[in-house]
């Protein structure tokens, strides 16, 4: 799913159906924070090497997540958008999908500015939180209520807005942070290394939309959405929260990863001509 361009509803368990892993109670969760100690081994180091770089918590989530990140890239959809034979069918397809997810990110934001103390913090996600609902043209999402989301939304894009919906809800605000921002951080940095490792063909129909999403002003949403991560962290953080932020850091990148793909396979799958990008 996108991230922001000019910048990228569900209650909480007890009020509806979660198809996440929230709700885990402290016993788990420090269960779950030694799985991933022992699964990542490195992943305190990778954190450390961070922070040693002028990295923070946030890009050093990222870095734990970057495999994660490379199956998005190395993926057949990216892959053959860059190619220019993505077939039209699963672009739109895909860009469907992402209109209504984009309804429910929107509202992610929403509840973490409503929940936030901090007056800039609320005004900024309030903000963004519009830019999403609108990134792919003001009347894209006007009609997008709850039946439709319902009925249209695919597998993939029902659990991973109930997954990230559930985390800003329900969990504190760093749990909150570290499910929404993969889909940001991957797009800014999937189609800035795109932009600069790849030739991407003057005919190529998809051309301006690596090029949206490749410009810098995605990158400085991305350092503004983890700079208020960064915020929460530096108060200190426990091994379990630190385990679960990477945990939904984590699965949000692999359900990026699962809605591209999903595209081709519900559009076919097959190969033909590419397709006008949007």
């Amino acid at each position: 799913a996108q991230v922001a361009c000019a910048w990228r509803s569900r209650p909480p368990a007890s009020m509806a159906p979660s198809r996440s892993a929230g709700g885990m109670g402290a016993a788990r969760w420090r269960l779950l924070a030694a799985l991933v100690a022992a699964a990542s081994p490195c992943l305190g180091q990778v954190h450390a090497n961070a922070a040693s770089a002028g990295g923070s918590f946030a890009s050093g989530l990222f870095e734990a997540a970057r495999p994660l990140a490379e199956d998005s890239l190395k993926g057949r959809f990216i892959s053959e958008m860059v190619a220019g034979t993505l077939p039209k069918a699963a672009f739109d397809y895909y860009l469907r999908q992402d209109n209504l997810y984009l309804t429910k990110y929107a509202r992610a934001f929403a509840v973490l500015g409503a929940k936030s103390d901090n007056t800039d913090e609320l005004v900024w996600l309030l903000n963004a939180s519009v830019g999403f609902l609108h990134e792919h043209g003001p009347g894209h999402n006007r009609h997008v209520d709850d039946q439709t989301f319902e009925r249209e939304a695919s597998a993939t894009t029902l659990a991973y807005t109930s997954f990230f919906l559930q985390a800003t809800w329900g969990e504190e605000a760093i749990i909150g942070y570290a499910s929404v921002l993969p889909c940001q951080h991957l797009y800014d940095w999937l189609f800035a290394t795109i932009n600069t490792t790849r030739d991407i063909a003057p005919e190529n129909p998809y051309k301006e939309f690596i090029r949206q999403y490749a410009d810098p002003g995605v990158h400085r949403t991305t350092l503004e959405l983890e700079a208020f991560l960064d915020r929460y962290a530096q108060h200190g953080l426990s091994e379990e929260v630190a385990a679960r932020a990477q945990y939904h850091y984590d699965s949000g990148m692999k359900y990026e990863a699962q809605f591209f793909e999903e595209a081709l396979h519900h559009s076919g799958g097959g190969g033909g001509d590419g397709g006008g990008g949007g």
